[in-house]
């Protein structure tokens, strides 16, 4: 089934919210191979080697304010913004969600802007898990073992450190250049 044209999560473990009456539960589960190739894709990795999550789900208050606590370990495959080559990189993230059917009349509870909705009678932990994940991933990918100088950028061009720019002069940037180079009149 193509998840995209459904609207399915790509990774989805749906938990009935009445499992959760007596108390709470754990759950532990990893991503598959299509899980985790599909998740890839979604968040533009080269690749998700895997992917899995031990979590519990306890109701803070019942059937009003529920937690999700929980860790997830994940092997990501990035590309550098500096080389452009795959590098590959380890996650270990802690989870710590409550989600609120009401956040107003559970605001002695929670914290109205800290609390996540909670709708209906199942959530999908699969898909918070995936989110979390999202995350957690660095948005500006750099391998560790990348060494600059081994870029050719052009002509009068240099890559310099953040240790470097961070002693740069006040009021200089790398724009300022352009400014001399503005014709005048």
């Amino acid at each position: 089934m193509n998840s995209k044209l459904f609207n399915v999560p790509e990774l989805s473990i749906p938990v009935k919210l009445e499992e959760l009456a007596d108390g709470p539960r754990k759950y532990e589960f990893s991503a598959d191979p299509e899980e985790c190739a599909a998740l890839a894709d979604r968040f533009g990795l080269v690749a998700l080697n895997s992917l899995s999550a031990r979590t519990t789900l306890e109701w803070v208050q019942p059937d009003t304010v529920l937690r999700m606590t929980g860790r997830f370990l994940a092997s990501v495959t990035q590309k550098c913004v500096i080389t452009l080559s795959p590098f590959d990189a380890d996650i270990d993230d802690e989870i710590s969600i409550l989600f609120a059917r009401d956040v107003s009349e559970a605001a002695d509870i929670v914290d109205p802007d800290e609390a996540e909705p909670l709708e209906g009678t199942v959530i999908d932990i699969g898909d918070i898990v995936a989110e979390e994940l999202s995350l957690s991933l660095d948005p500006y990918p750099r391998n560790p073992a990348a060494d600059p100088s081994d870029l050719v950028l052009g002509p009068g061009v240099e890559l310099i450190t953040e240790d470097q720019a961070a002693v740069l002069p006040k009021g200089e940037n790398p724009f300022s250049v352009l400014e001399s180079l503005k014709p005048k009149g």
